[in-house]
């Protein structure tokens, strides 16, 4: 029982967490370059300046987004001068990513300041064993896969939904 309530208290510390994520997230901010920037458009500059020529797919599969997602925000991250696409030599529907010299300064602003994080958490939680962190990575692990079935769950439901709903307008345009 007592485990039961431990996995609770870790998930509503967890849930603490990603509100406080999700609300930094919505916040712009300065990666070193004149235009502010949002958390979002940076991670997605990271994957590229971290992961040099991939496509948008790789990209997309590193941030754990969709595709189209990914490829909207490179378009809007390409005409604000930070991305670059590339098509592929062999196959021209393949777009390669690049960072332009504005979106390099803002990549290497944010590792900057990734490196600040990191030395700060480490200094609340040091010294950790191998065997700590990897049941910490075990426990997020987990709950990342519920929240990944979750998501397939939700997004099922919501298609049912409004296929109902566009079945019930045809119903109510034929009467």
């Amino acid at each position: 029982m007592e485990d039961n309530q431990n996995i609770r208290d870790l998930y509503q510390i967890w849930m603490r967490l990603m509100n406080k994520l999700s609300e930094s997230e919505k916040l712009p901010r300065n990666y070193g370059i004149e235009e502010l920037m949002t958390p979002s458009d940076i991670h997605l500059i990271q994957a590229i300046g971290a992961n040099p020529e991939y496509n948008i797919r790789a990209i997309s599969d590193i941030l754990g987004i969709t595709p189209g997602a990914a490829s909207q925000q490179v378009t809007k991250l390409a005409k604000r001068g930070l991305v670059t696409k590339n098509r592929g030599v062999k196959n021209e529907k393949e777009v390669f990513l690049t960072l332009t010299p504005l979106g390099e300064e803002a990549f290497q602003h944010h590792e900057t300041l990734h490196e600040e994080i990191y030395q700060r958490i480490i200094s609340r939680i040091e010294p950790l064993e191998t065997k700590e962190i990897q049941t910490m990575k075990r426990v997020l692990l987990a709950m990342e896969s519920v929240y990944e079935e979750r998501l397939c769950e939700v997004r099922r439901e919501l298609a049912q939904h409004n296929a109902r709903n566009e079945a019930d307008e045809c119903m109510g345009d034929s009467s």
